[in-house]
């Protein structure tokens, strides 16, 4: 950590050094308890990658200092956990040894699962028809009750290993994406998936029926509507709306080779809004099992910094209208498009494969660290929160760049050198005059906590030495700065921070 404490530092906190963007609480003016949609659930590339070693130690350092509830896979069916196998009498036989192995270590670090029961093991398949360069299978099944038997052999299990008491915390959710031409043979067909899903969530209910199954998972908030017509005209059981959403154009990017281009930030939020007013409602959750803010896994707006404040702005906007956000994915140990070339590649992950933390995961620790009390502000890009001994602050600005006739690997590939914004004043009503306080700040932005940058500009190669790998560690710990300063007659802490495009400050004050 670099702990700043120049003079002309100093001066600035103490005088303001002319702000003029004011950020003002009290900490006796509660809003509530604090919503924490935004790490209820992390995604993960599938089951397979998960059970690695290294993998398994990010997710635990994730769950750590993040405090993810659920995680969320593809993968579960794939011949790689090997569940089913056709014996020689041409039934099916089921072998749960990997995936106990899976599932026991996510347990054991406190995390449940969000079951994404599909796609098709490649024996049931009707079609060889793949997505992925680990060929997961998009098929419908050759026999529909053999799907019905997989999702209830494998439930039923899961009963068995762990208890009904347990399993009725987690969430069942049929397949993935069935709208899109890449995760369903029959996309163009609702009635297809319907099939699958009835059958899928009749096997769920057989087992116990206070277990949670629903769908459609659809890619952009998509079928919603259609969705819940079905289920509720035809007797089906559903207990949550899921789906995905992200932030660029174009279409789903099955080889890592697509165009993206950052739409306005709102539109993430307000389609995610809609959605969940309509599922309000609908009287159903909404459960977001994927988002970010690009789809494509070869995206550098993923390793810049700016994805950190984007981040931070789109989980603010939508806290009123989702019950569950998973960000796709905490680690770049994550093989669509095949295995990672170079340290840095654009990857969905919150770390690097060799575990440095990119700037968004920075975002995630700040956040699990509020407490559970947030205070009233009429800053739209604020959290404030307090616990007996301490407020937190968290405050970011979001600039978005200009997108005009440019795409994200122009503006996100290099690095991006911010223009200077006014400081930002915070003003802390409540406390004892004439007191001196502690404050302490971490910051995240250019150079601060941005690994990415210290990696282009430090001239890293794709294959770093042990050496260079301790380096980019040090250079992705957010700048640490500490003060001291003197409550007012009037009962309030005042001080400012210097300002920087797509900033975020995590303040921390003891009271």
């Amino acid at each position: 950590m670099i702990y700043n404490k120049s003079l002309w530092a100093l001066y600035r906190i103490v005088t303001g050094g002319g702000a003029v963007r004011n950020i003002s609480v009290d900490i006796n003016k509660e809003k509530g308890i604090l919503k924490r949609h935004f790490n209820r659930c992390i995604g993960a590339g599938r089951a397979g990658e998960v059970m690695r070693h290294k993998a398994y130690e990010q997710l635990k350092k994730a769950k750590a200092e993040c405090g993810f509830e659920y995680i969320r896979f593809h993968g579960l069916f794939h011949e790689e956990m090997a569940i089913v196998a056709r014996g020689e009498d041409g039934n099916l036989k089921f072998n749960f040894q990997y995936v106990d192995i899976l599932f026991d270590s996510l347990l054991q670090i406190g995390i449940r699962p969000i079951v994404e029961l599909g796609l098709m093991p490649d024996i049931m398949a009707k079609d060889k028809e793949y997505v992925f360069w680990w060929h997961m299978n998009k098929s419908m099944p050759q026999k529909i009750h053999e799907w019905y038997m997989l999702v209830r052999e494998t439930v039923a299990h899961f009963t068995a290993r762990y208890g009904a008491d347990e399993v009725k915390h987690w969430y069942f959710e049929v397949w993935n994406e069935p709208d899109i031409e890449p995760f369903f043979t029959e996309y163009d067909n609702i009635d297809s998936y319907f099939e699958l899903y009835d059958n899928a969530a009749h096997a769920v209910k057989s087992v116990c029926a206070e277990y949670s199954v629903g769908g459609p998972a659809t890619s952009g908030l998509h079928w919603i509507d259609e969705f819940v017509e079905h289920c509720r005209g035809n007797d089906v059981p559903v207990d949550f709306v899921s789906s995905h959403q992200y932030c660029v154009e174009g279409a789903f990017d099955a080889d890592g080779k697509a165009t993206t281009a950052l739409l306005p930030a709102e539109f993430l939020s307000d389609t995610i809004c809609d959605a969940g007013e309509k599922c309000k409602t609908l009287k159903l959750p909404l459960l977001l099992t994927e988002w970010s803010s690009s789809y494509s896994p070869r995206d550098y707006i993923h390793d810049s910094y700016f994805n950190a404040p984007f981040i931070l702005d789109t989980i603010k906007r939508c806290e009123n209208s989702v019950d569950m956000m998973s960000y796709w994915v905490y680690s770049d140990i994550f093989e669509e498009v095949g295995p990672p070339d170079s340290p840095f590649h654009g990857g969905f992950g919150l770390m690097t494969v060799q575990s440095v933390p990119k700037a968004s995961y920075h975002i995630f620790r700040f956040l699990n660290q509020l407490s559970d009390t947030e205070l009233l502000c009429d800053d739209a890009s604020v959290y404030v929160c307090r616990s007996t001994d301490e407020v937190q602050i968290l405050v970011w600005n979001l600039v978005c760049p200009d997108m005009t006739d440019r795409t994200n690997t122009e503006v996100f590939v290099p690095p991006i050198p911010p223009k200077t914004l006014p400081d930002v004043q915070i003003n802390i009503c409540g406390l004892e005059a004439g007191r001196t306080y502690n404050v302490s700040v971490e910051t995240v932005g250019y150079n601060c906590g941005d690994c990415y940058t210290a990696y282009v500009e430090g001239g890293f190669g794709r294959d770093m030495s042990m050496k260079d790998e301790k380096i980019l560690m040090e250079k992705s710990k957010p700048e640490m700065t500490e003060y001291h300063v003197i409550c007012d007659e009037e009962g309030v802490l005042s001080f400012c921070l210097p300002q920087t495009e797509n900033r975020v400050d995590f303040i921390k004050v003891n009271i």
